[in-house]
């Protein structure tokens, strides 16, 4: 018999891939328990994901290290960046699964609502470690179909279909672009490798700088799509107003994580020689992603659609980070969605639960006079309402001061007074929600869920909020330590 030889080695450090396959099992593994559980008991389900993701997350921390580890012949990094990444990923994913336990026994399929959402996880975990473009293609799509899946999650909605099929049309076409960017960088590099696209650029003759640049153009055009900055925004408020109120604030921050990680990734390791273009390309979608996000949330009066426009002005801070490129900008970046994460979860585990018979808790007249009713939740939505405005002190203060004060130092002062402009708009309609809960008079009556759980992430993320605002520094210090393996 003729010895047959593998072409290639059995991949090394196989172990860093274990959060991977944790949850891949997990979300595989909830499909074939719903089939043989009865209804009244498919609540298992998310515990079941809970339980996947913390695993995953202690593993994650457990198998990385200072240095920078890849398995697969270098398409696959754990390194302090992405575990950094993965831990806000996993938190995000819990947070909507327990915002999802009350509203998810109105709806059939639980198994499937829970396993497509730790397969949009996955695809974010890939996304992070991801070293070349195949294998952030790959993530990036298993995450964009799971969460299109989960946006027209209730088939009877017609505002919910609606919003599934805007977002999928218009993902892909977003999907074909950065993969025309891809091609083009490809032809001219002959690798997808984000290191060896970059050596091969910086090495380049200028013959080839206007290919890279159309590639560049197209690339970042389709990634710019996933994290809603504008022009690509459009599908944000429909999307995030049709969605289970669960899956929008998921989407809010999860998405956006892994977004700006490999974003960074991209513009450090590929595109160095491209720096001066990018920059000027992302000041005028910085500017416009302010613009869009603030000005035109002034007009919502779902506060869905309000949150979805607040979404994108915050991208448009975020951006900053990326402009800047320094360590203190992308330290910027990491701080933000920190934080973004907490307010965010917060404010729509509130809304959450405000639904009720009749009552979906998405109208701004649905807060009136709540201060007078629950005094608690009003202080904490206004918490989250002056946190996510910028009001010192607090963790949003913080989040905006570190990008601002990164893209200023690096001589960018009007981009940051700008912000800053942006900023004072954005704090009218935060301000608002806080005006109808403490001084308009009831107009709807309050009978709140009484769900232990999300009252606990209220709690959480009230206390979190409260307690960066007065004291910032670790979660700084955490976020430059986490630079490791980027710069």
């Amino acid at each position: 018999m003729a010895n047959v030889t593998f072409p290639f080695p059995f991949p090394e450090n196989l172990e860093i891939l274990l959060p991977e396959m944790i949850i891949a099992l997990m979300a595989m593994a909830i499909l074939l328990i719903d089939l043989f559980i009865p209804k009244e008991k498919k609540g298992v389900n998310a515990w079941l994901a809970i339980i996947g993701c913390v695993v995953a997350a202690a593993v994650s921390v457990n198998v990385s290290g200072p240095e920078p580890l890849t398995t697969f012949y270098g398409f696959f990094v754990m390194d302090p960046f992405a575990t950094f990444a993965k831990l806000l990923i996993l938190l995000a994913t819990v947070f909507g699964i327990v915002l999802s336990l009350d509203y998810m026994k109105e709806e059939a399929n639980m198994g499937e609502y829970y396993s497509l959402m730790l397969f949009a996880m996955l695809g974010m975990m890939l996304m992070v470690s991801a070293t070349n473009f195949v294998t952030m293609y790959l993530g990036l799509e298993l995450m964009a179909l799971s969460v299109y899946v989960l946006v027209g999650y209730q088939r009877n909605v017609l505002r919910s279909s609606e919003a599934a099929l805007k977002y999928f049309i218009l993902g892909s076409l977003s999907s074909g672009m950065l993969l025309y960017g891809i091609s083009f960088l490809y032809g001219v590099t002959a690798s997808f490798d984000f290191v060896q696209v970059g050596e091969a650029m910086m090495a380049g003759s200028s013959d080839i700088r206007t290919v890279t640049l159309i590639g560049m153009v197209f690339l970042l055009a389709g990634m710019a799509f996933k994290v809603s900055i504008a022009p690509f925004h459009m599908w944000t408020p429909d999307a995030y107003e049709g969605a289970p109120t669960p899956i929008t604030a998921f989407m809010s921050v999860a998405p956006k994580v892994a977004g700006f990680v490999v974003m960074m990734r991209v513009l450090v390791d590929a595109l160095p020689a491209l720096q001066h273009e990018y920059t000027v390309m992302f000041t005028g979608m910085a500017v416009l992603t302010l613009a869009v996000g603030n000005i035109a949330a002034i007009a919502q009066r779902n506060i869905k659609r309000m949150l979805a426009y607040s979404t994108i002005g915050h991208v448009g801070f975020v951006l900053l980070g990326l402009i800047a490129a320094t360590p203190d900008g992308y330290a910027g970046v990491l701080v933000y969605m920190t934080i973004y994460l907490f307010m965010t979860m917060g404010a729509f585990a509130i809304i959450i639960l405000m639904r009720r018979d009749g009552i979906q808790g998405e109208l701004l007249d649905d807060f009136a006079g709540m201060s007078r009713v629950r005094p608690g939740y009003a202080l904490a939505m206004g918490l989250m309402m002056f946190s996510l405005a910028g009001i010192p002190f607090l963790g949003g203060f913080w989040a905006k001061f570190a990008v601002i004060a990164a893209v200023i130092d690096a001589g960018h002062l009007y981009l940051g007074l700008i912000a800053i402009l942006f900023s004072a708009v954005g704090a009218f309609y935060y301000i608002r929600v806080v005006k109808y809960i403490y001084f308009d008079e009831e107009r709807v009556a309050f009978n709140f869920s009484e769900n232990r759980l999300i009252q606990a992430a209220v709690a959480v993320t009230s206390v979190v909020v409260v307690v960066i605002g007065v004291y910032p520094e670790p979660v700084m210090e955490i976020c430059k330590s986490a630079l490791v393996g980027l710069i």
